[in-house]
This record gives C-alpha cells, structure tokens and sequence, in this order.
C-alpha cells in the first residue's frame, strides 16, 4: 500500500496523499494505516494514534507540503504555517533504547513522529539536496522526490507506478505507427 521512495522521510510522508492536482487519494485514512506507514518507513516504528492525532499528521503533511514547495520556487512562506512547523520542529524526539547486544529500539508518539518528519523536512530545505528535489514526470502525480541517481536523470517517482505507466504508453504509441 506504502511506498517509500522519495529517498528522504519527510517527503515519503507527503507521499500518502497522491494525486493533489486531480482527485486526491488518501492513503492515510485510518489511525491503524499511520501505523502501517510508520513502521515501513525509515524510522521503523509503528506509531499508535487515534483519529485526532491521525488529523494532526494530515495537517502538518499538507503544511510540509505547502513549505517544501514554494522554498523551491522562491516563494515566501506562510507565516502561520513557519510558526506551526517550528513549533512541531521543537518538540522530543524519538526514544531510542540500545540493548547489552548492541541493538537499537526506537518509539514514541505521534508527536514524536511528527517533530522526526519536520526536522527532516528542515534539514531537507537547508541543505543543497533541496536542488536535488524533483516533481514526478507523471502529469497526475504530485509525489517528489531527492534525485539520488548518478547522472541526475531520474524523472519518475517510483518505476513501480509512474514509471511503469509512462513505459507502458509509450510503447503502446510505437505499435500505433
């Protein structure tokens, strides 16, 4: 149902709502699919909530969502939305525990969660790698993504859906000739 693909955390939570310019589709509609994305994620835990944390997670998406794009474009940000993200930015981190083995646990809350995803969209915005954030060659697609590729070429979100349909059209154009 998730894909991680994006090569950042904050970026493959923006990923839960697709379609933003069309007919959006939600993958985050229950409390339970936080917790499925969460620990698929990078993190690797699975965060419990209920339906107002489940909102609150939607909210901060579409406000990282908002700010990662107009910093791309140069634009100003939203001065309610700065201060909302700050405030998130600032909060406890998430709990890691390390073991007499060597093996690391991590946990915590939504809010944990929230403050992981919102310092990676921070660090994201600071860094060069924000040059590196490319928009899905999939018209209907509004996922981004860090270009990791080697030659920077990469012009699909993931191969698995975009890729694979843009493929698959085109070749299907070539037998029309």
């Amino acid at each position: 149902m998730f894909v991680y693909v994006s090569n950042r955390l904050s970026l493959d939570l923006l990923g839960t709502l697709k379609w933003r310019r069309d007919v959006p589709e939600e993958h985050l509609r229950t409390p339970a699919d936080l917790a499925l994305w969460s620990a698929g994620a990078p993190l690797g835990i699975a965060v419990e909530t209920d339906p107002a944390g489940l909102e609150r997670v939607r909210v901060v998406r579409e406000m990282l969502y908002r700010a990662i794009t107009a910093t791309r474009r140069g634009d100003e940000l939203n001065a309610a939305e700065v201060a909302e993200l700050n405030e998130v930015a600032a909060g406890p981190g998430l709990q890691m525990t390390l073991d007499r083995q060597g093996n690391v646990a991590r946990g915590g809350t939504v809010d944990q969660l929230l403050t992981a995803v919102v310092r990676d969209a921070f660090e994201l915005i600071s860094e060069p790698a924000l040059a590196k954030v490319k928009d899905c060659a999939n018209d209907r697609c509004t996922r981004l993504y860090v270009d990791v590729s080697r030659a920077g070429n990469r012009r699909w979100c993931g191969m698995a859906e975009c890729g694979n349909v843009a493929k698959v059209a085109a070749f299907r154009s070539r037998q029309k000739v």
